[in-house]
């Protein structure tokens, strides 16, 4: 009876242990699937999704996970995530005006939109300048922003350039043109955005894009909050 037990105890391991390789196989197959696919809508009234951002320069190299959800014309919400899942600081645009909290330090900062887009990617971006490059809304670009827009031979947008920065467009979502990798660069400062999951006109509540901070939350100066973001 008890080498039977055994056996049967055997039986039920060696099972455990093939389910459980049948799984990771299974999990590191759907990791090279095919491509995501998205459904831009023709009018775009707001977007969502998680992007991978890395960026080199001015003496620093990291890599960090986003959480983002623009309401257009100007109003964003970027959350930034460090590799282990921890949120390390939000982001609030609001036109010309931007915060930036880092919860952890109990700390924030207020002050102008291209300020902080110009540390963040090397050129000073509107929120509504941004929000077109990741959304393909190109005609915003083209205005009166004094933008150089380049095509290719089927006028198909590969990037921009306007003074000191430019953005390249390396692969878009299948069947679209919304960007799927978009390399920016400005002098020595290189910045890749790798955008991982694109969502459109969803319910998104109005309280996303007001800034609230913990209790005990003080301001801080701009010299003071970069020192803690770039740690």
């Amino acid at each position: 009876m008890v080498l039977e037990r055994k056996r049967g105890a055997g039986k039920r391991f060696r099972a455990f242990v093939f389910k459980f390789f049948v799984f990771l196989l299974f999990l590191n197959l759907s990791c090279f699937g095919p491509a995501p696919r998205i459904n831009p809508p023709a009018e775009i009234n707001n977007f969502g999704g998680q992007a991978s951002f890395y960026a080199r320069g001015h003496g620093r190299e990291g890599r960090v996970r986003l959480s983002f959800y623009f309401q257009l014309p100007e109003k964003a919400r970027l959350e930034v995530f460090n590799p282990l899942g921890g949120l390390e600081s939000v982001l609030w645009l609001n036109g010309p005006e931007a915060v930036l909290y880092i919860p952890k330090e109990k700390a924030y900062w207020r002050g102008e939109t291209i300020h902080i887009t110009a540390d963040f990617l090397g050129g000073s971006l509107a929120c509504s300048e941004l929000s077109a490059i990741f959304s393909a809304r190109w005609a915003v670009l083209d205005s009166d922003h004094g933008w150089e827009i380049f095509r290719d031979q089927s006028g198909v947008v590969t990037g921009g350039m306007r003074q000191e920065l430019e953005f390249a467009i390396k692969e878009t979502f299948p069947d679209t043109e919304i960007p799927k990798i978009v390399y920016f660069e400005s002098g020595e400062l290189k910045v890749r955005v790798r955008l991982l999951k694109m969502r459109f006109n969803q319910l998104l509540k109005e309280a996303l894009f007001v800034p609230s901070f913990q209790a005990g939350a003080k301001e801080v100066s701009w010299e003071q909050i970069s020192e803690l973001w770039k740690r």
